[in-house]
């Protein structure tokens, strides 16, 4: 058995992801092996929390847009996957790519790359809700 941590901005299965890890307002939890998702309110809206959840769940893998540097550590230490979905999926469909093998691991050495060098994501907004549009492609 295994869980799947997507990382979204609403809690319905068929809402978008979310544009980045930790900012995730709600963390889906799927498992491989049962029909039935949970959600979980990710109240930290960063990094440290969204890597507690998902290790809490017992995910072995997590479903995301972009990362940083030191959340990417944190579930490279914790033997998590992360796996790159495109940007604008929804949740459900990101699951399906996931379960289906369409999705490329994301490799250490993204994060250090991006613009902003995994400091946060200029997508969200003072109060750590995600902006509705993103200031980067």
């Amino acid at each position: 058995m295994s869980k799947v941590g997507v990382m979204m901005s609403a809690d319905c299965a068929d809402g978008p992801m979310s544009s980045h890890f930790g900012k995730a307002e709600w963390i889906l939890i799927a498992d491989t092996e049962n029909p039935g998702l949970d959600f979980v309110k990710n109240d930290g809206l960063n990094g440290k929390s969204a890597v507690a959840i998902v290790i809490g769940a017992g995910c072995t893998d997590v479903i995301l847009a972009d990362i940083g540097d030191g959340a990417l550590g944190h579930l490279q230490a914790a033997q998590i996957r992360a796996w790159a979905a495109p940007a604008l999926v929804a949740g459900d469909e990101a699951l399906r790519m996931f379960r289906e093998g369409q999705l490329h691991p994301v490799p250490a050495a993204h994060a250090a790359t991006r613009v902003g060098g995994g400091h946060g994501c200029c997508c969200a907004t003072r109060d750590g809700s995600e902006a509705s549009t993103c200031c980067r492609s």
